[in-house]
């Protein structure tokens, strides 16, 4: 049966897609980073990747195979990869160049990578108490978001009992890499990744950025995605390599869709997206002058800092999203902390330290 009462929520549904569409949704931006090689390959033009130890390793050997097909179209370039599958004790005794195993007479590579990986992953559920609202069925006369008179429903708070699962898993792979011509390691280095994050509970009413029950991912899902991250931090010490990311700015709005936020901030995003980041950073600079414990202009400042990416802005950048986490709690923040931190890892120990 039709219901009249019902008009001005499908108009406000109606007024926010319409919003959404005119302004966007989301403001993002491209970053793109080239990262030099920790290593020279020397005159090793053909490299074969072979079986790596532990668990999981079909995962992450796939996933760093087909990274470094993408990277060949940079400014290195070998005449082929080769992926075969042999055991990895060949090589214990590479170093003291007398016992080279015959496993590898007839393979006509100039070098291998090999490596071990120790992964693992774990679901934890729970349940937790969540306040939500709930219609009454009841309809008053009030102001609705745009601050229009209009016919609202009624909302009553309940406590509600809520399951959900955390999910932490890891990923960590030493690998090296040998000559085949001299029978010497000529690179040997580790790299990890780490997944943590909560599906369900609070965020089933609370967050629409993939973290409801129905949107937590198989193990195996999980896996690949961090097997692809490793995969890419290997690929990126070997090769020079053109990392591009989409970033999310924040405007510091409470709703899903971004409306409101704060007007100073948006203001940056804007000049950002225009390229004039030095006048988003003095604008997101102004609104801490005002507003010391605004996340969203730390979060804005610290995409700005990784903009630059080298080294010393990537430490400031790491800074700035930790400010971000101190006062707020979207998942954004936490996921670009992750990925500067990763990003800083993958400097030289020496460089770090300075």
């Amino acid at each position: 049966m039709y219901n009249s009462r019902n008009m001005p929520l499908v108009y406000l549904v109606t007024a926010l897609i319409a919003l959404c569409g005119f302004f966007g949704c989301v403001q993002k931006t491209r970053i793109t980073l080239i990262r030099h090689a920790e290593v020279s390959l020397q005159d090793i033009r053909t490299l074969a990747i072979i079986k790596f130890d532990g668990m999981y390793e079909e995962l992450v050997r796939k996933a760093l195979y087909n990274k470094i097909i993408e990277v060949q179209n940079l400014n290195n370039k070998l005449d082929y990869i080769r992926v075969i599958n042999i055991d990895q004790n060949s090589f214990e005794h590479f170093d003291d160049d007398i016992n080279f195993s015959p496993d590898f007479e007839g393979v006509h590579v100039d070098g291998v990578i090999s490596g071990r990986v120790a992964a693992g992953i774990k679901d934890i559920h729970d349940t937790e108490k969540v306040k939500i609202q709930e219609g009454t069925g009841e309809y008053k006369k009030d102001k609705n978001v745009f601050g229009q008179e209009a016919e609202v429903e009624i909302q009553r708070t309940i406590v509600k009992e809520v399951p959900y699962v955390i999910r932490q898993a890891n990923i960590i792979v030493n690998f090296n890499i040998f000559k085949l011509k001299t029978k010497q390691r000529i690179f040997t280095d580790k790299v990890s990744e780490e997944y943590k994050k909560k599906f369900g509970g609070e965020n089933e009413y609370r967050s629409y950025l993939g973290s409801r029950m129905s949107q937590l991912p198989s193990q195996n899902q999980t896996l690949e995605e961090l097997s692809d991250k490793v995969a890419s931090r290997i690929a990126a010490k070997i090769f020079t390599t053109e990392i591009t990311r989409i970033v999310e700015f924040d405007n510091g709005s409470k709703y899903v869709m971004g409306i409101g936020g704060n007007k100073k901030v948006k203001e940056g995003i804007k000049c950002a997206k225009n390229g004039e980041w030095e006048k988003g950073v003095e604008s997101w600079k102004d609104v801490l002058n005002t507003e010391p414990e605004n996340s969203a202009a730390f979060y804005n400042l610290g995409i700005a800092y990784e903009n630059i990416g080298d080294l010393e802005n990537l430490k400031i950048a790491q800074k700035m999203y930790k400010k971000a986490v101190k006062y707020g709690d979207k998942e954004i923040y936490l996921d670009a902390l992750y990925r500067v931190k990763a990003a800083i890892s993958d400097f030289p120990i020496g460089q770090q330290t300075r």
